[in-house]
């Protein structure tokens, strides 16, 4: 009984010095991983918005503010959800894929790409991809795969 017991003082003191060791990791994975989530909703915006689909759009921005209301994505995904059309949510995703961009650079860098629409007027025609394919939240069926990777 004495040798389990110091079998598990011993057990105890390994796990307790490996996670203070690995605090920092774990804080950062936390914050990787709680951006990964918000992103998740951006992502449901963005292939709403390249189906041209406002109902959707709005419904995944809406889930973005109810996750997280305080989230660096919240403003934003808010003017997503009032839009009144098209246009008006793609305009408000600018705003939200700026944000998105700065979250996913800051928190999980390398995961995602950013891509370029390069006919979005003002030159601000950059979203996120998770998968590098040139699905095009701006223009939908009007322009679905224009755009690429920004250099």
């Amino acid at each position: 009984m004495k040798h389990l017991s110091i079998a598990i003082f011993v057990a105890a003191i390994a796990v307790s010095s490996f996670h203070s060791v690995k605090a920092d990791d774990h804080k950062n994975h936390s914050a990787e991983a709680h951006a990964v989530h918000l992103l998740g909703g951006y992502f449901g915006v963005s292939d709403a918005l390249y189906k041209s689909d406002l109902d959707a759009a709005k419904t995944a921005a809406s889930a973005i503010i109810t996750h997280d209301k305080n989230s660096a994505l919240a403003v934003a995904a808010s003017a997503v959800v009032e839009a009144d059309d098209l246009a008006v949510a793609r305009e408000s995703f600018k705003k939200l894929s700026a944000r998105a961009i700065q979250l996913a650079e800051q928190n999980a860098k390398g995961k995602f790409i950013v891509m370029h629409c390069p006919m979005v007027k003002g030159g601000s025609g950059d979203w996120l991809s998770s998968d590098g394919k040139v699905n095009n939240p701006y223009f939908g069926s009007k322009m679905p795969h224009c755009g690429g990777p920004k250099n």
